[in-house]
């Protein structure tokens, strides 16, 4: 007879998104939380990437309901969707599961302290310039062009 593991256990529950992009030639990124996954926050998000980057430049995203193409500027990115259910072919889902192994049957008293978790998790992933392009350059984005 098997038994249920024992974990931690918070009833109820608060949540925030982690947005973030990252350029899996230079292993350079912009992130921040937002208190949704809509159109409204993606435009925000959107908006500060173009702000941060300095050429034109390719933005590939699952098909996410918030993820439309009128919200990107053509001159700065090129947004291209993923073929539907299949996140083995979005990079930055590589880098996600490798900060979700870091919070396995983790609890927090609260949505700050999850989110500064989080980020350290992010920061320390991040600091290994070669991990990160290991993890977001896959061949298919390696030989594109725009």
């Amino acid at each position: 007879m098997g038994h249920r593991p024992i974990a931690p256990v918070k009833i109820g529950y608060e949540n925030t998104y982690l947005y973030l992009t990252i350029c899996p030639f230079t292993g350079e990124g912009f992130a921040t939380f937002l208190p949704k996954l809509d159109s409204t926050s993606f435009g925000w998000f959107i908006q500060k990437v173009e702000e941060s980057i300095g050429q034109k430049s390719l933005f590939i995203a699952d098909g996410a309901k918030a993820h439309k193409e009128e919200l990107f500027n053509e001159d700065k990115l090129v947004f291209k969707k993923l073929p539907p259910a299949c996140p083995e072919l979005n990079p930055i889902e590589r880098f996600f599961k490798k900060v979700r192994r870091h919070l396995k049957s983790k609890v927090f008293e609260t949505l700050e302290l999850a989110q500064i978790r989080i980020e350290k998790i992010v920061e320390i992933i991040s600091k290994s310039i070669d991990n990160v392009i290991s993890l977001t350059c896959f061949p298919y984005i390696r030989n594109t062009s725009i």
